[in-house]
Order: structure tokens, then C-alpha cells, then sequence
């Protein structure tokens, strides 16, 4: 009844395309130690692969000094547009399995929904060279993707820089010459010109937020590392600090110990206290004339003497 087949229905590209990025994902997947760097990971395949995809169209656009005339689809862009649409279907798919806190409603559902969309749209109506000469503009998500992989690799410097050279310089570019060679690229249609105009403020919008947290970040102060032996902010003296310290405190008490019994001093300290105690033993009648002298006299019993003052005194 239906004369259909599963080629017209769901193109090649994007069944081969969908099957090839799920079978990464799991390859990659677990070489990555946190949910972040798996949620990066189809982005960065497919990201690198569209960048790569566009680099002829867009030395073409360049070279002609931005005629879209020489561009035209082929199979090639078309297949581009399809592994875009499978790349936008995967991270959601996957998304929703292995990393749901890392899909938002902004950037994860209604992007990836909208692109879709688009792109399915561009390939019906035959500008499919068009959105893969604009598929360059993924060379700042490649940087940001990489980057959120291997924190060495981040330079926001070089994002900012390639973000505004390719989705705001080259996007008012590309948008200007599709909307002027209308006639010749897209059978006089304003088509790819708008989308571009309605797609150009969220880029704005993205550019503008990254401006605003590098000068954040910049203004925020680095925190100061923490020196060998100082107190920290809970009190404690650093676990570096200290177990650097208690060796040195070990030696220094093993030599006093070895210095006391090396001078012999333990049994001076002996010999003075014997002298003491017999001084005091051989001298009681002088002990005796010293209280009658200050008008004191010692009760025989050793009890202390009452003078208005509850005082005791000793010897």
C-alpha cells in the first residue's frame, strides 16, 4: 500500500553516521573519569569532523572573495548534514542514559531539536554545500569540547579569538552573501539568509556571556599557596609543614639526651640534692634564731603561727 523504503525514510548516512557514534561513545567513555568529560565526547567527534568537513567550502568561499556561485551540494555535503543530524540525535540519546545533568533545556533540547529541523529542511530544499560551508563555525566548539576533555588544551585567548572570527564576523559575512546571490544559490529564496539572521543573536548572546566570565575571572583573586609552617585559616598548622618540622624536633631531643648523659649531669643534679638536705639537717638552732629575730615564734607541735592574716609559711 505504502511504497516506501528505509532509505527514504532514514537516510544512510544518518543510520551509519548514528551506529558509528554510539559505538565511540562507548569506546571513549570509559577512559573518561567524570560525567563532564563524557557529555564532551560526541561533541568533540563531531565538531572535529565538520570543522574538517567544511575547510574546502570555505577556502573556496574565501578564494572567490565570497561568491557562493562556484558552491554547490554534492553527495558529500549531503552526508555532512546527515552525520550532524545524527550527532544532534545521539547526544541527546545518550544524554538521557549516561549524562542527564549535563543536558540543559536551552542547549541540549531545543538546539539540538532546532538544528535538526534545519538541517533536514536545508537538505530537502538543496542547500546542503551552504550549511556545510557554514559547519565552520564548529572549529570554536571543537576548542571548547577539547578543552573540557583535557584542561591543557584551554586557551581562552584562542576561543574568544576563533569564536569571533567564525560565528560573528563570517556569520554576518555568509548571511550578507546569501541573502545577495539568493538568485543563483537558493532559486531567489531568503531561506538560508534569515535562518541565519534568527540563529546570529544567540551566538551574540553566547559571545557576549563568555566576555563576561573571563573578566570575571580575571578579577577574581587567585588564592595564595600556603608556606611551610604557617597556620592555615582552621588553625591547623599544614600537614606538609608538620611533617616536616616533628623529624627535626626527634634529632634535637636525642641529642640533648645524648649531651645530659655525656656530661654526666643526672648525677650532679643527684649529689647537689643530697648537700641541700643535709645542709638544712645540720643548721636548726640557726633556723630557730632567724624566727626569734622577726618576732615569730614555732609552735613545738609545727603548727603555723596566727598573725591577723590567715598565712602559712615553711622553710
Amino acid at each position: 500500500m505504502f511504497d516506501v523504503s528505509i532509505e527514504d525514510a532514514i537516510p544512510p548516512a544518518f543510520l551509519y553516521s548514528l551506529l558509528a557514534l554510539i559505538v565511540a561513545y562507548h569506546i571513549f567513555a570509559p577512559l573518561c573519569s567524570t560525567v563532564k568529560q563524557q557529555s564532551w565526547i560526541l561533541t568533540t567527534i563531531s565538531s572535529a569532523a565538520m570543522s574538517l568537513s567544511s575547510l574546502p567550502l570555505f577556502f573556496l568561499y574565501a578564494s572567490s572573495r565570497g561568491d557562493l556561485r562556484g558552491i554547490r551540494s554534492t553527495p558529500w555535503t549531503e552526508s555532512t548534514g546527515r552525520f550532524f543530524q545524527a550527532y544532534l540525535v545521539t547526544d541527546l540519546l545518550m544524554g538521557v542514559i549516561y549524562y542527564r545533568s549535563k543536558v540543559n533545556l536551552l542547549t541540549g533540547w531545543i538546539h539540538h531539536t532546532i538544528y535538526i529541523f534545519i538541517v533536514e529542511y536545508a537538505c530537502r530544499q538543496g542547500w546542503s554545500h551552504l550549511f556545510a560551508l557554514c559547519a565552520v563555525m564548529e572549529i570554536p566548539t571543537f576548542l571548547l569540547a577539547i578543552a573540557s576533555l583535557n584542561p591543557r588544551f584551554r586557551s581562552d585567548v584562542v576561543f574568544a579569538m576563533s569564536f569571533l572570527a567564525t560565528r560573528i564576523i563570517l556569520h554576518v559575512f555568509l548571511c550578507v552573501s546569501m541573502v545577495a546571490s539568493r538568485h543563483d544559490v537558493s532559486n531567489d529564496s531568503y531561506g538560508p539568509g534569515l535562518i541565519m539572521a534568527c540563529i546570529f543573536p544567540l551566538h551574540a548572546f553566547w559571545f557576549y556571556g563568555s566576555l563576561k566570565g573571563f573578566v570575571k575571572r580575571a578579577k577574581s583573586p587567585k588564592p595564595q599557596p600556603v608556606s611551610q609552617g604557617t597556620v592555615t585559616a582552621s588553625g591547623f598548622t599544614s600537614l606538609r609543614a608538620r611533617s616536616w618540622m616533628l623529624p627535626r624536633r626527634r634529632g634535637s631531643l636525642r641529642q640533648a639526651v645524648r649531651a645530659w648523659d655525656r656530661l654526666e649531669l643526672r648525677k650532679a643534679a643527684g649529689r647537689f640534692g643530697d648537700v641541700q638536705r643535709r645542709l638544712r639537717a645540720s643548721i636548726p638552732a640557726a633556723r630557730e634564731q632567724v624566727y626569734a629575730y622577726v618576732g615569730l615564734e614555732r609552735p613545738p607541735s609545727g603548727e603555723p603561727q596566727q598573725t591577723g592574716a590567715k598565712t602559712e609559711f615553711s622553710f
